[in-house]
């Protein structure tokens, strides 16, 4: 029942994340597209992260991409991340999808086991790719599969 009501919640989320960013335009814009994202994820209890920890955790110079936003959850009982990179063009998206992978990657290689129930978040992590625009997802199933589709709404003409 609750993974119904949180279904439920991110459809909504997401429909009311495609009504402010549907557009004619190749690029909606990214604080549109970053938008409908965290509204279709709920960032309550996550926390924005800087460059300094893209560079560092990721491996992405600030001047590999032209706009990122990565957020990462505040609760230690949770691995809830997501990020979301605007490139200058297309040789940087595709230095921005492999250093994501890597990323991802080197995530799960040093996991610990803590939190076993967390895993399928990272094993199941998917990276999404319109345009210009790279993001990545470690999120449950119903929540990635809103900002997923919030996501891709965007770019729907």
């Amino acid at each position: 029942m609750k993974k119904q009501i949180a279904l439920i919640l991110a459809l909504a989320l997401c429909l009311a994340a495609f009504a402010g960013c549907g557009s004619e335009a190749a690029d909606p814009g990214f604080e549109a597209v970053a938008e409908a994202v965290k509204s279709a994820v709920g960032t309550g209890s996550m926390a924005e992260q800087d460059s300094a920890y893209i560079e560092n955790m990721i491996g992405l110079a600030s001047g590999s991409y032209e706009q990122a936003l990565v957020m990462v959850t505040n609760m230690g009982t949770s691995i809830d991340e997501f990020g979301l990179f605007k490139a200058a063009g297309e040789e940087q998206v595709e230095g921005i999808h492999s250093a994501i992978d890597a990323y991802l990657e080197h995530r799960l290689e040093g996991w610990m086991p803590y939190q076993p129930e967390e895993l399928p978040k990272l094993q199941n992590a998917q990276v999404f790719t319109e345009g210009n625009y790279v993001l990545y997802l470690i999120l449950s199933e119903d929540v990635k599969a809103a900002a997923s589709s919030a996501f891709t709404g965007c770019f729907a003409g």
